[in-house]
């Protein structure tokens, strides 16, 4: 709560009302309170931004903040192509399906409308200046002509809103600790070189054309727009601090505006934060992860801890006597790993080494059965700890398959698959509870596959005899607690909104008959 007396705003005379939002300034009366809502309105929010030695300038909740209040709405400053972007309609970045290209700048676009459209109209003069048309052989693969076009787009508010552009130069750039990375090369040969060389650019320098790159690198945020994924920066956002236990989720609606909503009780004085990595990554991947994208490695209490907070994601399973084998200094990468029952000891560069394999293993599963995530799972229980982020990720994919794909609807699937896939929702909403805890979108998915699953499995029972009609109320009544949760939680995403989730539910109650 702010002092019990201050200055009103309007009028300076002694007040004793606030604005209940912020929590910031004070009024002496509603009458003030009106008169200053037009200025105070693009100020009004329940964070400041503050100085950190390790965070930077980061979010701070100036008051407590309620789970699903929204924190923040913001516009993008800039939406284009992001890194390594297969071949994208400039005009709306729909995929390339077509041959049609704009007649100027020659780059593919949908038709004729998307020529004009507000994120082409202003870059294509510049594109025009390329030396030779851009030739595209593969619309599926990543091609380096696109990787130069949100950064040009960058550049170009500097003329046509300089109200964008003050704000997108307010940003960090990480530019020195990228010069010394793996993408120093990309930046300079597909961005600077492209634009200077090829597009013969004379709007900015390459040092300025490679900073708007440091900028998107650090700051942009990935969405979908259009059926593709893209890159926006939205600078108010961009001010969360990372944590590897995040207390806010993000969506973004129709218009791209970026919504953030509180997962958790946010209390006054607490950063607000986001993570910058995959939450089921274990620490390994996570630390590796910001290391290179953001340049700096996380030492937060879940990074800290060698089980990762008793979840055991990172957790490995001695060859020896089947022990739990952990880092021995989770914060050091080449840190020896060793058995916490026996002697045995392993190098933290096999370890890495091993995560990596594995990761590339698992992504080139067939994703179209559920054969090769349950062969997975069963090859490695000597390997992994059940918890395992692998085994995790592959539990996960398994509780969207059971029950949702074509093959494998509630009617078809065998009771083991049930009891299975209910397994798993348990399991992984015990590890959502540690670390990706309260309204998020992990464990309201979570929530909505375990009703379903339950209410499946009570039908399949009572029909084979295995329980009475009276022994399904157990299942129906925690089915509809966490129903009831995870509308609550599901309510606000995107995809559920307008009808969305009422049409989940329609479908879901056809395939249950109920």
């Amino acid at each position: 709560m702010p002092d019990s007396q201050g200055v009103c705003e309007v009028c300076s005379k002694a007040a004793k009302q606030f604005c209940s939002s912020c929590r910031s300034v004070f009024y002496c009366s509603r009458e003030c309170q009106k008169q200053d809502w037009k200025t105070h309105k693009g100020r009004c929010k329940p964070y400041i931004v503050q100085n950190h030695p390790i965070y930077g300038r980061h979010m701070v909740a100036t008051r407590d903040i309620r789970p699903g209040e929204v924190i923040l709405k913001e516009a993008p400053v800039v939406i284009g192509p992001k890194q390594r972007s297969p071949p994208v309609c400039l005009g709306c970045h729909k995929g390339i399906r077509g041959t049609y290209t704009c007649p100027k700048c020659h780059f593919p676009v949908c038709a004729p409308s998307c020529e004009i459209s507000k994120y082409h109209k202003h870059e294509c003069p510049i594109l025009t200046g390329a030396t030779a048309k851009i030739k595209i052989d593969n619309v599926e693969s990543p091609h380096p002509a696109y990787e130069c076009i949100t950064p040009l787009r960058c550049l170009l508010t500097k003329e046509t809103d300089p109200k964008k552009w003050e704000a997108i130069t307010h940003l960090q750039d990480h530019v020195n600790n990228i010069k010394n990375g793996e993408m120093d090369g990309i930046i300079q040969r597909n961005s600077v070189d492209f634009l200077k060389n090829y597009i013969k650019y004379e709007g900015a320098d390459s040092a300025e054309i490679y900073r708007m790159c440091g900028i998107l690198l650090t700051n942009s945020f990935e969405l979908k727009h259009n059926g593709q994924r893209v890159r926006g920066l939205y600078p108010q956002a961009a001010m969360m601090a990372h944590d590897c236990i995040p207390n806010t989720k993000h969506a973004f609606d129709e218009d791209l505006m970026l919504v953030l909503r509180a997962t958790v009780v946010i209390r006054k004085g607490t950063p607000i934060t986001s993570t910058y990595t995959n939450i089921l990554w274990n620490t390994l991947q996570r630390r590796k992860q910001l290391k290179v994208a953001k340049h700096f490695l996380c030492s937060c209490r879940r990074c800290s801890d060698p089980t990762e907070l008793g979840t055991h994601l990172s957790t490995l399973l001695c060859s020896e006597c089947g022990g739990h084998v952990q880092s021995t200094a989770p914060l050091d990468m080449d840190a020896n790993w060793a058995c916490q029952k026996c002697s045995n000891t392993v190098l933290g560069k096999t370890v890495f080494w091993g995560d990596q394999i594995l990761y590339k293993e698992l992504r080139g599963l067939d994703q179209v059965s559920v054969q090769p995530l349950e062969k997975f799972l069963e090859t490695y229980k000597k390997a992994l700890h059940p918890k395992h982020r692998f085994f995790v990720e592959a539990k996960y994919a398994l509780i969207k398959f059971y029950g949702n794909h074509p093959e494998y609807r509630y009617r078809d699937i065998t009771r083991q698959k049930l009891e299975k896939k209910v397994e798993y929702c348990r399991e992984l909403l015990e590890l959502a509870g540690t670390i990706d805890p309260g309204l998020s979108l992990f464990r309201g998915t979570l929530l909505f596959e375990l009703q379903a699953a339950l209410v499946a499995l009570a039908r399949m029972l009572l029909s084979n005899d295995v329980i009475t009609k009276e022994g399904t109320q157990d299942y129906m009544t925690e089915a509809v607690k966490h129903l009831q949760e995870a509308s609550e939680i599901l309510k606000h995403e995107p995809e559920m909104e307008k009808g969305g989730l009422d049409a989940k539910l329609k479908t879901l109650s056809e395939e249950l008959d109920i």
